[in-house]
């Protein structure tokens, strides 16, 4: 019923967070530690994403990071709208605002299926 998008490295974070994603999405990445950005679509609607989709949204982005041997990853999250490419930075950086933070363990949610 959501869906969620990952980045694999770099370049890909970069065209995923700066071109691909609607400005109303919610992105999440590991806080404090390299890894994925993780998009969850929200169809123009962030305000009314289920608490629990946000953490199985966040657990994917902990997953995907440097931190995923942890047993709680801080994972911060905000609307993309918030998010912005500092100057000159090379690909796959990213400066946020608003952001709101969450711990969860790393791993695929129940429920959650790959495409």
């Amino acid at each position: 019923k959501y869906e969620v998008w990952v980045g694999r490295n770099n370049k890909e974070n970069d065209e995923l967070t700066h071109r691909v994603s609607h400005s109303r999405d919610i992105w999440f990445h590991a806080q404090g530690v390299s890894g994925s950005h993780v998009i969850l679509r929200t169809a123009g609607k962030p305000e009314i994403m289920p608490r629990l989709i946000i953490e199985k949204a966040a657990a994917i982005a902990a997953l995907n990071s440097k931190a995923r041997n942890s047993t709680l990853v801080p994972v911060i999250y905000t609307e993309r709208r918030y998010v912005r490419k500092p100057r000159k930075s090379p690909p796959g950086m990213a400066a946020c605002l608003r952001e709101k933070s969450i711990f969860v363990e790393p791993g695929i949610p129940a429920g959650v299926r790959g495409i």
